[in-house]
């Protein structure tokens, strides 16, 4: 029976403590005031030791294999004072429980058919997620939809194996299996969902990219005035002076939950200036990095807004008017702002959002999968392609059932119902106490 604190070794409101183990229930019926008979309901109940009121707790039963483990388990609900949390570990570890190692709970959930081993990956993905995208990326694999994904095509998988392997073995019946089971055809479906699949997943080491908004534009025009209105505070050094901003200065926002990094940049123009030059290039280096480019002008540069359209016409941009308060353009603009009043801004904000939402919607990732997950389905799209070729040119028949042999293997260590000895340890040892 092992047990563990399941929140922060902190002070706070209340603190979780997990058991689990056959006989866990029955042992820690004994502590309290009143026995629990009844499972997967919430009692409150005083856990005494000893004749001593440790404290009042509420306290819910499972019984195996309903539960998170597939054992007989018991969640704590304590107050959250460090001397609580510690009279009650000490209270556990006097009844027999081990402290559980981490990731323990999970591993055993794994090993009673709980969750797939991908699950299982995804439920420690989930607890280190540091942006919402991501944790709802690994909710999706937590789910089991993901593990559905591959069970499913590895199902397809052996169903075309009899025909391949019937081939072989009944060569000389008058029988096609090859052509009557479609073989061909149906190999490059699950080709073409496991390539989907892998282009909408997210590598777990890989960063989610923020959308990178570049304020771009000769000197002078307002770029600074407008990235700080935008920004919400002053980030950027203002000042008449043309060519003071000589470096890129960018900074997070979070605007209607998107969350986006603004760029303002050097103004573009000639110079003898070699650090403002330095700037200059930088600024022009950024258009390729940026997802979506503010041209800025004002009345004084329109006759340069051809030129610097051109600069960006391979990019996505908006053309943008600033300093409206003084004077109004002559040209079409995408958006007329004022960085000094304010007017035009929450226009402009909407319009970068907007752009930015559909930019996520069409490259959305569906999963987040480990480096682990990628090698294992390249490796099932590399027998795969082996596979169709044999079945395409009609030649290596038997070989071809071997390949699809090796899909089912690497579809099955994804799974977890083969796996090296060393793998859970690797993954488990990962997990934070607790779960």
């Amino acid at each position: 029976m092992i047990f563990a604190l399941a929140t922060p070794v902190a002070q706070s409101a209340i603190g979780v403590f997990r058991i689990s183990g056959m006989g866990c229930c029955e042992v820690f019926n004994k502590l309290l005031n009143k026995p629990i008979f009844k499972y997967r309901e919430v009692f409150l109940r005083d856990v005494v030791w000893e004749g001593v009121l440790i404290d009042r707790c509420s306290v819910v039963f499972y019984s195996g294999p309903s539960s998170y483990t597939g054992e007989d388990s018991v969640e704590v609900f304590c107050h959250g004072g460090l001397s609580v949390i510690r009279s009650l570990t000490g209270v556990f570890l006097a009844l027999g429980f081990r402290e559980a190692e981490p990731g323990e709970f999970s591993r055993i959930a794994f090993e009673n058919g709980k969750l797939s081993l991908n699950e299982a990956e995804a439920v420690a993905d989930l607890i280190h997620s540091e942006d919402v995208d991501r944790s709802l990326l690994s909710s999706e694999a937590v789910a089991g939809k993901l593990s559905n994904i591959i069970s499913n095509l590895g199902d397809e998988v052996d169903e075309l194996r009899v025909f391949v392997e019937g081939s072989i073995d009944f060569s000389d019946e008058d029988y096609d299996f090859i052509h009557e089971g479609c073989v061909e055809d149906r190999l490059i479906k699950i080709k073409s969902s496991l390539v989907d699949l892998i282009d909408s997943s997210l590598v777990s080491t890989q960063k989610l990219s923020k959308s990178r908004v570049l304020f771009f534009g000769p000197p002078n025009t307002g770029k600074s005035s407008l990235f700080n209105r935008v920004l919400g505070f002053e980030r950027a050094l203002v000042s008449n002076v043309p060519g003071t901003t000589r470096d890129l200065i960018d900074s997070e926002i979070f605007y209607n939950s998107v969350n986006m990094q603004l760029v303002d940049s050097a103004g573009i123009r000639d110079t003898d200036n070699l650090i403002e030059a330095e700037g200059v290039a930088l600024s022009n280096k950024e258009i390729q990095e940026s997802d979506l480019i503010l041209v800025v002008l004002d009345h004084a540069t329109e006759n340069q807004a051809e030129s610097f359209k051109s600069r960006v016409v391979n990019k996505s941009h908006l053309l943008v008017f600033n300093k409206s308060d003084a004077e109004n353009p002559v040209g079409h603009y995408d958006c007329v702002v004022s960085a000094k009043s304010g007017a035009g801004i929450q226009k402009l904000k909407k319009m970068i959002f907007d752009f930015i939402q559909r930019e996520k919607n069409t490259s959305k990732k569906t999963f987040i999968i480990r480096e682990r997950h990628l090698a294992l389905f390249n490796a099932a799209l590399s027998s795969l392609n082996d596979c169709i070729k044999k079945i395409s040119n009609e030649k290596d028949v038997d070989v071809a059932a071997e390949d699809l042999r090796l899909v089912r293997s690497s579809f099955d260590e994804f799974l977890g119902i083969k796996y090296p000895d060393e793998l859970l340890g690797d993954i488990f040892k990962d997990f934070c106490i607790g779960k």
